[in-house]
């Protein structure tokens, strides 16, 4: 079977791809000093932070080495279900297969995950923004520890894989899971950070941890006139609705140079509001 396989593959005609089967570890002891990660994954009622709930959450922590990215052991699994005050809508059950029978009576131990994540100095998720700003909301102590994620961090366009789902990017990996349940997603993410970039030849956390430790600079355009709105949009600003300005998250290298192109384009003087890292990145309070 194993020669049939290899047959097709080397053909260039057929790609075959295979269930992921949980590994217990991805490279042997090397000596190198490790790090502990913990890969999380929520599911819940809705998408809109503000009025939907958490209903599982899903963790591993692994072994890592923070200056090349290679995985080690996988530690512990956490995964636990939760009722919540709200009705799970039905385009959500519809994707993670979780009614409201199934979590009924059921509630996720707050000093559990708290005990946890104690140890982890990053916490890495696949769309970070919309998983921190859950996990924050009912776990306030998450505030504390820092993010990366696998989708904005990692350098997949230039890389030539153009979309960052993770169920795309399994399968150009040549494996699929079992999607949308929490702990099941948290083992695929994993298995996709322990692969390596097909252009720069970096691990994929490797890469990941590069970019997640820049720091970016959020620059506001206060009193930027309506009619430049067009080109503020076309340049990656965004309009905060609360605040009323537009405004652009920058790497600190290149703030000057975007203040400069502010005031000389369009006699906007730029402000900057927060630098943003990985303690406070993809948290809804910046």
């Amino acid at each position: 079977m194993k020669e049939y396989i290899n047959e097709l593959e080397n053909s260039g005609d057929y790609k075959v791809i295979k269930r992921l089967k949980e590994h217990s570890s991805y490279n042997d002891d090397d000596g190198s000093e490790k790090k502990i990660a913990i890969f999380l994954d929520t599911e819940t009622t809705g998408t809109n932070f503000e009025n939907d709930e958490i209903i599982e959450l899903g963790m591993v922590a692994f072994e890592f080495n923070s200056e090349t990215g290679k995985i080690f052991n996988i530690l512990e699994t956490f995964n636990e279900l939760e009722e919540p005050a709200v009705e799970i809508s039905k385009e959500a059950s519809e994707v993670n297969g979780i009614t409201m029978e199934m979590v009924k009576g059921h509630k996720i131990d707050d000093q559990k995950v708290r005990d946890f994540v104690n140890e982890a100095v990053i916490i890495l998720a696949h769309n970070a923004k919309f998983d921190r700003h859950f996990v924050e909301k009912r776990f306030p102590f998450f505030e504390n520890t820092s993010w990366g994620c696998s989708i904005k961090d990692v350098s997949w366009h230039e890389n030539g894989l153009k979309s960052r789902s993770l169920e795309f990017l399994a399968y150009k990996y040549g494996y699929f899971f079992e999607a949308h349940r929490a702990d099941k997603d948290c083992l695929a993410s994993i298995h996709l950070l322990s692969k390596t970039l097909p252009e720069t030849k970096l691990l994929v956390l490797g890469d990941l941890l590069i970019n997640a430790r820049k720091k970016s600079s959020r620059i506001a355009a206060k009193g930027a006139p309506f009619a430049i709105k067009d080109q503020l949009r076309e340049r990656g600003y965004k309009w905060n609705a609360e605040a009323k300005y537009w405004f652009i998250d920058v790497n600190n290298k290149d703030k000057e140079s975007e203040m400069a192109w502010l005031l000389s384009e369009h006699e906007v003087k730029g402000e900057i509001i927060c630098t943003i890292g990985p303690k406070n990145r993809y948290s809804k309070r910046v």
